[in-house]
């Protein structure tokens, strides 16, 4: 937990003209609809035509890093991030693998999708962005892991995908259900490595795609979940050997007297930092794999016209606050580039709204002229938001005031809600050093448990923020229940109370 040496009176960092001094700061009513969007900033016009093809790269349980980690993916590296588009604030809203692919299939909080755990069978696949793409031309196709527990219902395939290759996650030793169709052992041989597996059936599904139709295809491996085995190959890998260890400010906290219990309980790690060395050698196989597709799209003539997505299905800690694994609060953001080549050019670019995974669903459906919903729920319409006017600069992007994250079920601690500010909320110019230019940013977190933690989490992310800089982005000063910040403790009680109940069948 960090002390400030200074405390500075909250009413002292408003806007002018300041309160006077000794009076609470006036905390405007969060929730107001921002429905006129805001202006995209991009200054790269599109200049393709519309329903380019789609090709989605999802790994396994990666924390959003700095750069460390893409200098040693040449193919990733070039492909969505020198020639494409950086999303900085991109988060997942359950840091829990079904929870967070079943967002990212449907579009929908975890609370309506219901998927609040680690089964396949609570989800209803029958409005997903595979049955939507389909059903206006798209030729779709899945190759890698599904979800948790698809083995039980192998080799169902589910609606919308034209080809279906899921496997049961693992690095070696595991089998594959192709297109409904008996299992494919696969064993303990360097050629048996799922992740090579993978980027042979996608390079497979490349070729049998219609040339008359665009295509949308998900690559989804297994790394670099734990326990984070590299293809044989990549073993001792001489760059991934020189990637520093993983230290943010936040790294194995000292002081976590002020954090829930589930937290206060955890030894200190007593090292300097996370290893990443078998993580870094674990994607050099996922950007063996980015290379090959995008090698057989250049072959096909269709790379320039292919919108390209890698991220993750959720986040991790990575040593937070002396945490591994997901789950907590803290876990939320995921690594999220883009790349359009014909529709957004090949200029590096970095977008720092925030975004979240269950924005991609209807950002694709906007790309190809779908719609999402209505759902099994009886909701209309999907939670998230396209983010396409981010990246075309066409359009009016819908900037919300808030978002929420999530963990709706107890599943290994305890269940938690939360809400999360944006520029477009009115606490963006209240209580924190940079409110004088609406840069305030807060965090607040209800547990089952009746625990509570509120940050302000301006002048992110964690790892670009310093000891002694404003604002708290690495969460080390939990400020629930000061009285300094009561006044926006309760406004950010109210909004993530509204949150709660968004969408669903009244939606």
């Amino acid at each position: 937990m960090r002390r400030a040496a200074t405390a500075v009176a909250l009413s002292t960092l408003l806007l002018s003209p300041a309160p006077a001094l000794g009076t609470d700061p006036p905390v405007p009513a969060l929730g107001t609809d921002p429905a006129a969007g805001t202006l995209a900033t991009a200054s790269v016009q599109p200049t393709a035509a519309s329903r380019p093809n789609i090709v989605v790269i999802l790994v396994d349980d990666l924390a959003a890093t700095d750069e460390r980690l893409l200098r040693q993916l040449p193919a990733i590296d070039s492909l969505l991030v020198r020639d494409g588009v950086t999303f900085t604030d991109a988060h997942g809203e359950t840091p829990l693998c079904c929870p967070g692919r079943a967002g990212l299939l449907t579009g929908l909080h975890t609370f309506n999708h219901g998927v609040v755990e680690n089964d396949v069978t609570l989800l209803d696949d029958s409005m997903t962005i595979a049955t939507q793409l389909d059903g206006v031309g798209y030729h779709t196709f899945w190759a890698g892991k599904y979800m948790n527990g698809y083995p039980d219902l192998a080799p169902y395939v589910p609606p919308g995908w034209d080809r279906f290759h899921a496997f049961e996650p693992e690095y070696f030793e595991y089998r594959v259900w192709s297109n409904g169709k008996p299992p494919v052992y696969y064993g303990s041989d360097p050629a048996d490595y799922s992740t090579d597996i993978v980027a042979r059936k996608v390079r497979s599904s490349l070729r049998k795609a219609p040339a008359t139709q665009p295509f949308f295809g998900v690559a989804s491996v297994y790394a670099p979940h734990t326990p984070t085995t590299p293809a044989p190959r990549h073993v001792g890998d001489r760059g991934c050997a020189t990637v520093p260890a993983w230290a943010p400010p936040n790294y194995d906290e000292a002081d976590v007297s002020d954090k829930p219990a589930y937290v206060r309980k955890l030894p200190r790690l007593g090292d300097a930092g996370w290893d990443l060395q078998r993580v870094c050698e674990s994607l050099q196989s996922v950007d063996d794999l980015v290379a090959s597709v995008r090698d057989e799209l250049e072959l096909q003539g269709r790379l320039d016209d292919t919108f390209f997505v890698f991220t993750s299905d959720n986040g991790m800690n990575f040593g937070a606050h002396r945490l591994s694994g997901k789950l907590a609060p803290y876990a939320t953001q995921i690594p999220f580039f883009v790349s359009w080549p014909n529709g957004l050019g090949r200029e590096s670019r970095r977008i720092d709204e925030r975004i979240m995974n269950i924005d991609l669903a209807p950002t694709l459906c906007d790309l190809a002229s779908c719609d999402l919903g209505p759902y099994p729920n009886g909701q209309p319409h999907p939670d998230g938001t396209s983010f396409l006017p981010l990246l075309t600069g066409r359009g009016r992007w819908r900037d919300r005031d808030a978002v929420i994250t999530d963990l709706p079920a107890r599943v290994k601690m305890p269940k938690w809600y939360a809400v999360s500010t944006t520029r477009s909320s009115t606490l963006a110019s209240v209580g924190c050093e940079g409110a004088a230019f609406g840069k305030c940013r807060w965090h607040y977190v209800e547990y089952g448990t009746g625990e509570r933690e509120l940050y302000d989490v301006s002048n992110g992310p964690c790892w670009e923020w310093s000891e002694g800089q404003p604002g708290d982005p690495c969460e080390l000063e939990n400020r629930a229940d000061d009285p300094a910040y009561a006044a926006i403790q309760e406004a950010l009680r109210r909004r993530l109370a509204e949150l709660k109940s968004e969408g669903g069948p009244s939606g």
